[in-house]
C-alpha cells in the first residue's frame, strides 16, 4: 500500500509555520484516514524524506534568489523556511515531523523510533543489549533506565 504514497504529485508544504499536506496528499489521506497514512508512513519514512526534499530544495531556491538576487519575496518568506530547517534537521536527528491536517488532527512521524525491540513469542527483547523481558512495560522500564538517550518520553498505558 506504500506504493500508493509514492506518486510525484503527492507532498507537503508550509503555510505560516506549519508543514501540511498538498492538495493531492490531503486527498489521499482523506480516502484512506489519518491513521492508516500515519501507519503507513512510519513503516515507510523514506516516502516522508523525499516530500521533505521538496521543502529543503525551495529553501534553498529561496535563499539564493533573496541573498544574490535581492528579491523581496524570497526574503520576506524566508523566515518560514530557515523554521522548517529546524525541524528537518530534528527529523535527520531521529525526531519527529508533524504534519497538520485539517480538523486540528496531526500526523506524526519519526524517521527513527523512538524504542526498537524485537517479539519472541510472549518475551520482549531489547535490541540494544539483547536482554529478555516479559513485558512492555519492563522493556520501557529498561530503555529509561539503562538507554535514555534512545527514548524521548514514553508513555505506558494502563
Amino acid at each position: 500500500m506504500s506504493e500508493a504514497f509514492q506518486d510525484p504529485i503527492l507532498g507537503l508544504k508550509l503555510r505560516a509555520y506549519n508543514i501540511v499536506p498538498n492538495d493531492a496528499l490531503e486527498t489521499k489521506i482523506a480516502i484512506y484516514t489519518s491513521e492508516i497514512v500515519e501507519s503507513i508512513l512510519a513503516e515507510h519514512p523514506e516516502i516522508v524524506d523525499g516530500w521533505l526534499d521538496k521543502i529543503h530544495q525551495e529553501y534553498i531556491s529561496k535563499k539564493k534568489a533573496c541573498d544574490f538576487e535581492n528579491d523581496p519575496v524570497a526574503c520576506f518568506n524566508l523566515s518560514i523556511y530557515e523554521e522548517f530547517e529546524r525541524h528537518l534537521k530534528s527529523w535527520e536527528d531521529g525526531g519527529i515531523i508533524a504534519i497538520a491536517l485539517p480538523g486540528d488532527k496531526i500526523i506524526r512521524v519519526s524517521k527513527k523510533p523512538l524504542i526498537s525491540f524485537s517479539k519472541l513469542s510472549s518475551a520482549e527483547i531489547c535490541d540494544e543489549c539483547k536482554l529478555t523481558f516479559g513485558s512492555i512495560k519492563e522493556v520501557v522500564k529498561h530503555y529509561n533506565e539503562h538507554h535514555p538517550d534512545m527514548i524521548e518520553k514514553v508513555t505506558i498505558p494502563i
